[in-house]
């Protein structure tokens, strides 16, 4: 019924999870304010603009996603809504915490954004399916305070419809019989459906095909022609057949990565790098953390793949004369990588960094001492020792800080409650 994987046996069916945090910044505020349970609350992008989550309080309310503040000032100060500035460092660490709980109790996971996670849970017998996912949403919830939703089926295209209607019902949703998956597919609008963008959409429906159950009906060839072979493998995915498996290539033991898949498509090249360099600073603590140095660096950027323009996906691997740890260095290598594979006038989904060919300091002390200075050696402890004691990003770099800089004006910044010593919640 289900797809293959060469990974398992073929007496099993696949099964995969989407776990999705439900209202996930929000729910990070609400974590450490109580008091906010029942409240509307809303975040609020870059320089306060634009509302980029709402508690279903605030949906309630009417307000719409990216909707600008000024618009909605007045009926948030008549009924008492609770405004917050964007906190990505709080939103991050959360989201280590949680993806880190998740991966402890799965052989195999893919995280997807800030707040999703793909999950293989083929081995969990499907009597003790459902059992499984609520310990695990109940441990997320005692463990950190935020709820998600779980939703699970054959494909992760089927599990994100799952995950549609985990959303609308207790939380937990298991979709594996092939008359309940015909019975749900025809209750959701095919706007719903993962990957179907705005102006594919308009043409189904000019066709007929309002429901996701529709579009699985549709002949595959016809769909490839019209919606090209991201329509194709969505169909295929729908019909239960595995188009988009788990992206392992970047998670090898032997290698350190540190990737992201934004909440919005980038698309200024100054923003990319950032990001780049940001993930650098990342895995080159982690390097550090784990007393090891690495000799190539690897950069990749993507598009979105969903989007109905061109794909385009790059990597770019650079070597380094001496293996090292020393940030400067790989931040200037990563630099020029992201100049040789940036397309200007595409949007960008995900991007990351990968440090290889790792070896142990002690194994490598005589090029160690050779790359780097006692100085810039004292300089990578020093940092990596006043950010572990204030909190992350306390102390950073030029490079990384860009986008800090330009962040003018945050009136409703929360603590960084779980990074920063200073900030730290309070028990009265």
């Amino acid at each position: 019924m289900g797809g293959r994987h060469s990974r398992h046996p073929l007496s099993l069916m696949r099964k995969i999870a989407l776990v999705d945090m439900n209202n996930f910044y929000v729910s990070c505020e609400r974590v450490f304010r109580p008091d906010l349970g029942n409240k509307p609350v809303v975040v609020l992008s870059n320089n306060d603009g634009c509302a980029i989550a709402r508690s279903n309080e605030a949906k309630t309310l009417g307000i719409k996603m990216g909707e600008p503040y000024f618009k909605f000032k007045e009926i948030a100060q008549k009924m008492d809504m609770a405004i917050f500035s964007s906190n990505y460092t709080l939103y991050q660490d959360f989201s280590h915490r949680i993806m880190a709980l998740l991966k402890s109790q799965v052989p195999l996971m893919e995280v997807y954004s800030i707040d999703e996670a793909f999950l293989d849970l083929t081995h969990v017998p499907e009597e003790e399916l459902f059992s499984f996912c609520q310990h695990l949403k109940d441990q997320v919830r005692q463990y950190l305070g935020i709820p998600i939703s779980i939703g699970v089926s054959l494909t992760k295209t089927l599990a994100k419809v799952a995950n549609h209607f985990a959303k609308k019902s207790e939380g937990v949703f298991i979709l594996l019989d092939e008359k309940e998956i015909h019975t749900f597919l025809s209750r959701l609008p095919v706007n719903e459906i993962w990957g179907i963008g705005r102006n594919h959409t308009k043409y189904l429906l000019t066709q007929g095909i309002d429901t996701a159950l529709k579009l699985k009906q549709a002949p595959p060839k016809w769909i490839r022609q019209k919606m090209s072979v991201v329509g194709e493998r969505i169909v295929t995915e729908l019909n239960g057949k595995i188009a988009y498996d788990f992206e392992e290539d970047l998670a090898s033991k032997k290698m350190i990565t540190v990737s992201r898949s934004f909440p919005k498509d980038v698309t200024s090249y100054e923003e990319l790098e950032w990001a780049i360099c940001s993930f650098i600073e990342r895995a080159t603590e982690k390097l550090r953390e784990e007393r090891m140095l690495a000799q190539k660096l690897g950069i990749f950027i993507k598009t979105n793949r969903f989007s109905e323009g061109t794909y385009y996906s790059n990597f770019q691997l650079i070597h380094l004369d001496v293996a090292s740890h020393y940030t400067p260095s790989f931040i200037t290598a990563g630099k020029k990588a992201l100049k040789d594979i940036y397309k200007p006038h595409l949007a960008y989904k995900k991007a990351g960094v990968c440090l290889l060919s790792l070896r142990s300091q002690e194994e490598f002390q005589a090029s160690f001492l050779s790359q780097i200075s006692s100085k810039k050696e004292q300089l990578m402890l020093t940092l990596d020792k006043l950010n572990q004691r204030y909190g992350k990003r306390t102390v950073s770099y030029g490079a990384v800080n860009q986008a800090t800089t330009s962040i003018t004006h945050r009136q409703f910044l929360s603590p960084h409650y779980t990074t920063s010593w200073n900030e730290l919640p309070k028990v009265k």
